[in-house]
């Protein structure tokens, strides 16, 4: 059950900021959306039940390993879209600016929860 609140509050973190740096590569906002939940349920799951649980040290090396898998997953959507040139430096900055944010809120929310 704890993973599943903590699944929902990323992505209501995430995807506000996804949304923000993404919106434009995209025609419908829904895509946004869908690209935000795929990547997530492609890495927070892993980062959640393999990870060991040490906070904050081995969460922010798993932080940094869903970063490079998320902007890759994001980028090879995006470059179907735009230009790789443009495609890659805008999947790093959602992907590291999205995990960063649920990073810094789950240091000050896991522990109120657990």
């Amino acid at each position: 059950m704890l993973w599943l609140f903590t699944f929902v509050w990323t992505l209501a973190i995430e995807l506000p900021i996804y949304t923000i740096v993404l919106a434009r590569c995209f025609q419908n906002r829904w895509a946004v959306v869908v690209l935000t939940l795929a990547v997530n349920l492609a890495t927070h799951p892993a980062l959640w039940f393999v990870l060991p649980r040490s906070w904050p040290h081995d969460i922010a090396i798993g932080e940094a390993a869903v970063v490079v898998v998320e902007a890759t997953l994001v980028a090879i959507v995006l470059g179907r879209r735009v230009p790789l040139s443009q495609a890659v430096p805008r999947a790093i900055a959602a992907a590291l600016v999205a995990n960063a944010a649920s990073y810094l809120a789950g240091l000050v929310l896991i522990p109120l929860v657990t």
